[in-house]
């Protein structure tokens, strides 16, 4: 060191202070090359940490501290932590080519507007590699300040110097590829991009080939910045002010840092909280500059060695003074150096040389100053001293600066590697496919779009069932029906075994966006939709429609029964058109009598609405089909026995009911294994499993999809209250890919659900189960907020989330829900360490509310909330002496947004009222023969009122949509995230309940059974 350089580090005035910008060269795909030095760059994936055990992050941190040891010792390093923005633009080009069918541009912008609307921010952490200082008389000089002025200079790198440079950094690359960091090359783009955001902090849009010079460098670099003693201005092309931005130092760690805990101090940036005038909390846009040095094991001795030996002089100093006394520090440094000394050569112990920095930005001098106070506060409460870099904002900025170097040494730290690498700067929520469909966000410390795709299991060669689990009308039903949309879009086959009889929505949006759908319901209209004959080949119908008739017998006439039923159906398939109802009528115009009884048994079961729909006469309107699109098999009234009883037990209906569920699971069965369609995508979705898995054929279906569906490309897709009975199925637990958790209650459910995800059955795992779908208040449900585990076995929190409002409105079947009696959100426990302390005396959650009946109730007209109709049981029709009387339901009036609100979002129009039904005058309905049947003089059983689901038509046959005024979207952005354009998620969530769960009325209950809105808009709150 030049003796000038040593009288300016007296005076702190380093020679690295006093050296100009860098001056960039060129840029390449993981590479940087200034007149001074060449870097590596590489981005560093985000390790999902956020819901991971103790012993899982100690796994991740101490691998992380081997890798760092053996690839970056002693290497020069730069971490940078930023954030960017996911655009709609993005997502679009990101699922070109996945979507075929229908109007599949259209669904792909609705989500795309969504992305944009959310403005989300993107975290990204780079991390740069000193290669090697560069030979100024290797590159050619350009004296003239005029070509430097034009931008024209004529520094060169060589071919010869970029190859050795190019095969330096692909060697690292796949060096620190295999680590925890999963880091990977980073293209030439983010980099120049990492460059011009500094510069300007506006929108640049980064030059796109892969060698970037000259006049390119020139324009990313081209920026006006000034500073100011505890701040900088940077200015855009116009001259004005662009942002003002304020570099802090961390100068003060304590003793000892908790992980997971306060030494998470990078993680944590994304939790940086400022409070405005109205006592609202803001998110606060915090980034990180580190250059550190991981000290190999010479260097840290030789290190340790000159602190020991200063100490040791200091001490002897002491000694010779007059007091002959020595400082405790000293004695004390000197002691722990000697241990530090120890412990590297006999415990493998890491010493990192880190100098940290967090950059704040804002619009105005107001807003940095409140953020500024907002960091330093946060990292206050953690042991953690942060201050303004006075008058040196230049030199911290610039130190701030791909290609750049440390400028202000005497800001630094030494210290353990677990010290730094604790800060788990890599740490945060990643979950979900890489690639594919958006179906929600994170909620974790990194937000970001979350992509499922329920096709993608026998692409990837893995399992391909998909499991949502949870209470009543928390979304999981509707998350399911999301991801058949995408699949169905996608060209997929999607056939929905609707068991409860709520899920005609997802039919009507596939309708509005052109994908072929139909609902089948199962009444009179649909007569003989389920009907095997119809349904499959001839070989299996000969096999599968006589078991399908013999179930439907009384146990007395089975054994007589076969060997007819048999001949007769083989009769029938010779016809032009075989039917079940055809095999019927072969038997009951039989000579033998004993034929003749079996075939009026049958003919009297078919008869009735539910078991026409198994083998009665072809109605003509849409069977069971095997093209793509969405289907729905809509079977509200099927009445199945139960496990426990004997088929010789059954009754009439129960019969009847597996039957027709018999014949559904076989069209799909048959479907799925057809070898001409093994190459066809295949998604079959079944809400409300738990009701399948009851029966026999239901858990022999769900085993065979679940393990045969890779090989003959078909994903399972169901949603059930009941984990527990999904465990007990263990065929089916082997084959899930991706589960979504919403809540629960009750202990057994609980464990159950977190032995499927893979989490520890202890208080805060359960804790977070039971309030998964609490909102912060702790007073209202948040619809769609779940916790996923995807194929890769990562769990994280998610929020479902609906691309659009007419989206929402149209999955939106009917405005009312019954089904959902538990009147108070699960609360959150503080100070008991059992979560299940108060539930012990009462373990069915309908039983005793946990909260006073005062607090806020589930709100079940959100469209994430599972509507049930209620259980009418299917029969022959009735004679229906007096209809009853529904009154319409007048349009809803929001509520005058207040002031701060943001801008009121359209309501979705609502349905029109159902009209009165027929008079009691209609005629009686007639029998097969044609004679008019007489009936008890007493009316059926009547639904409760809800206004009327589209009516059903073949193919593509709902009507459009109600008419909802355009939502009026921000314009995409696609620049990196401005100084003040945080993304807020409380504030995103309560605009998005705003949007997606307008505020009906409250149904009052009318003498005629009917539901009345009342003259009071609900203001119920969904999301804090």
């Amino acid at each position: 060191m030049k003796i000038a350089d040593k009288l300016l580090n007296l005076v702190g005035v380093g020679r690295e202070r006093g050296l100009p910008p860098p001056r960039l060269v060129a840029i390449a795909d993981g590479l940087l090359v200034t007149e001074r030095s060449a870097e590596a760059w590489f981005l560093i994936s985000v390790a999902n940490t956020d819901l991971a055990t103790e012993a899982e992050q100690d796994a991740a941190l101490d691998a992380a501290i081997s890798a760092a040891a053996t690839i970056l010792g002693d290497r020069l390093s730069h971490l940078k932590v930023v954030w960017g923005r996911s655009t709609g633009q993005d997502y679009i080009d990101s699922v070109a080519g996945h979507y075929r069918l229908g109007d599949h541009e259209a669904w792909a912008q609705t989500r795309a507007d969504r992305i944009d609307e959310m403005r989300m921010p993107e975290r990204y952490v780079a991390l740069g590699v000193h290669l090697s200082d560069r030979d100024p008389r290797a590159t050619a000089q350009v004296r003239g300040s005029i070509s430097d002025a034009l931008g024209t200079t004529s520094w060169r790198v060589s071919a010869r110097e970029l190859a050795h440079l190019d095969e330096r950094v692909r060697k690292l690359a796949r060096q620190l590829g295999s680590t925890v960091w999963r880091a990977h090359t980073a293209p030439a783009e983010v980099i120049s991009w990492l460059i011009s955001r500094e510069m300007h902090r506006g929108a640049v849009a980064a030059p796109r080939r892969g060698l970037i010079t000259g006049a390119s460098l020139a324009r990313l670099t081209s920026g006006r910045v000034v500073p100011y003693t505890d701040h900088l201005r940077i200015y855009d092309t116009r001259g004005q002010i662009a942002a003002y931005t304020t570099v802090l130092a961390m100068t003060d760690f304590p003793e000892e840092l908790e992980t997971p805990g306060p030494g998470e101090w990078l993680r944590t940036l994304s939790e940086i909280k400022a409070i405005d005038d109205d006592g609202d909390e803001l998110d606060v846009t915090v980034e990180a500059s580190v250059r550190f040095r991981v000290l190999s094991k010479k260097t840290a001795r030789n290190l340790v060695d000159e602190t020991r030996k200063s100490a040791k002089e200091q001490r002897r100093s002491a000694a010779k003074g007059t007091a002959e006394e020595t400082a405790d520090e000293i004695v004390e440094t000197e002691r722990v150096m000697r241990e530090v000394k120890r412990d590297i050569s006999r415990s493998g112990l890491t010493l990192v040389e880190d100098h940290p920095r967090l950059l704040v930005s804002a619009d105005t001098r107001e807003d940095l100053e409140a953020y500024v106070d907002a960091v330093i506060a946060h990292y206050a409460d953690r042991g953690i001293t942060v201050a303004v870099g006075a008058d040196e904002q230049r030199d911290l900025w610039l130190e701030s600066l791909p290609g750049d170097q440390l400028r202000v040494p005497d800001l630094g730290h030494v210290r353990e590697s677990t010290a730094f690498f604790g800060s788990w700067f890599w740490g945060g929520a990643s979950i979900g496919d890489a690639t594919g469909p958006a179906i929600g966000y994170l909620t974790g410390s990194t937000p970001g779009l979350v992509r499922f795709d329920a096709a993608a299991g026998s692409a990837l060669g893995d399992a391909t069932t998909t499991l949502f689990l949870g209470r009543s009308g928390r979304g999981k039903t509707t998350a399911a029906m999301l991801g058949g949309l995408d699949s169905a879009f996608a060209g997929a086959w999607v056939p929905l075994l609707d068991l409860k009889g709520d899920a005609a929505g997802v039919s009507a949006v596939a309708a509005e966006y052109g994908v072929p759908t139909a609902l089948i319901e199962i009444t009179a209209q649909f007569s003989g939709a389920a009907d095997l004959l119809r349904v499959l080949p001839v070989d299996d119908a000969l096999l599968q429609a006589p078991s399908q008739l013999m179930l439907l017998l009384p146990p007395h006439l089975r054994g007589a029964a076969e060997a007819p039923v048999v001949a007769a159906t083989r009769a029938e398939i010779q016809s032009p058109d075989p039917s079940s109802w055809g095999v019927i009528q072969r038997l009951c115009n039989s000579s033998e009598e004993t034929v003749r009884t079996v075939g009026f048994a049958l003919r009297d079961l078919v008869e009735t609405g539910l078991g026409s729909v198994v083998a009665g006469p072809p109605s003509g309107l849409s069977s069971l089909t095997t093209n793509p699109g969405l289907w729905v098999v809509q079977m509200p009234g099927l009445t199945l026995p139960s496990p426990e009883s004997a088929p010789e037990s059954w009754s009439p209906i129960e019969r009847v009911g597996m039957a027709c569920l018999r014949g559904c699971l076989a069209w799909m069965i048959r479907t799925t294994g057809r070898r001409e369609f093994r190459g066809r995508s295949k998604v079959v979705i079944v809400p409300e499993v738990h009701l399948l898995t009851k029966t026999p054929d239901g858990a022999s279906f769900l085993d065979y999809i679940a393990r045969v569906g890779r090989a003959l490309g078909a994903s399972l897709v169901l949603d059930t209250q009941d984990p527990a009975s999904i465990l007990k199925l263990p065929g089916l637990v082997e084959q899930i890919t991706t589960l979504f958790a919403f809540s629960l209650r009750s202990r057994e459910q609980v464990d159950s659900l977190l032995e499927l995800l893979g989490r520890p059955q202890t208080a805060p795992y359960q804790t977070l189960v039971r309030g998964i779908n609490t909102a912060a208040n702790g007073k209202s449900i948040r619809h769609g907020h779940c916790i996923m585990r995807d194929r890769w076995d990562e769990v994280a929190t998610v929020q479902i989330d609906i691309p659009s409002q007419q989206v929402a409105t149209l999955l939106r079947t009917t405005p009312e829900s019954e089904h959902d009696t538990d009147t108070t959100p699960p609360p959150t426990p503080i100070e008991d360490p059992d979560p299940f302390a108060d539930d012990e005396a009462f373990p069915d959650e309908h039983e005793k509310p946990l909260e006073p009946a005062a607090t806020a109730q589930p709100d079940p007209r959100s469209p994430l909330a599972q509507p049930e109709h209620p259980v009418v049981q299917p029969g022959r029709p009735a004679v229906q002496p007096e209809p009853p009387v529904v009154q319409p339901r007048p349009p809803v009036v929001p509520e005058a947004p207040a002031a701060s609100a943001p801008p009121a979002r359209p309501q979705p129009i609502p349905a029109p009222a159902q009209q009165p039904t027929t008079p009691a005058t209609e005629p009686r309905p007639a029998n097969a023969n044609g004679a008019v049947q007489d009936r008890p003089a007493q009316p059926a059983p009547q639904p409760a009122a809800t206004p009327p689901i589209a009516p059903v038509a073949q193919q593509n046959g709902h009507p459009p949509a109600p008419a909802i005024d355009e939502h009026h979207h921000p314009l995409r952005y696609e620049s990196p995230i401005g100084p003040d354009e945080v993304y807020d998620q409380e504030a995103d969530e309560a605009a998005y309940n705003e949007a997606m769960y307008p505020a009906y009325d409250d149904p009052q209950p009318t003498p005629n059974g009917t539901d009345q809105p009342s003259k009071t808009p609900s203001g119920k709150e969904h999301v804090a």
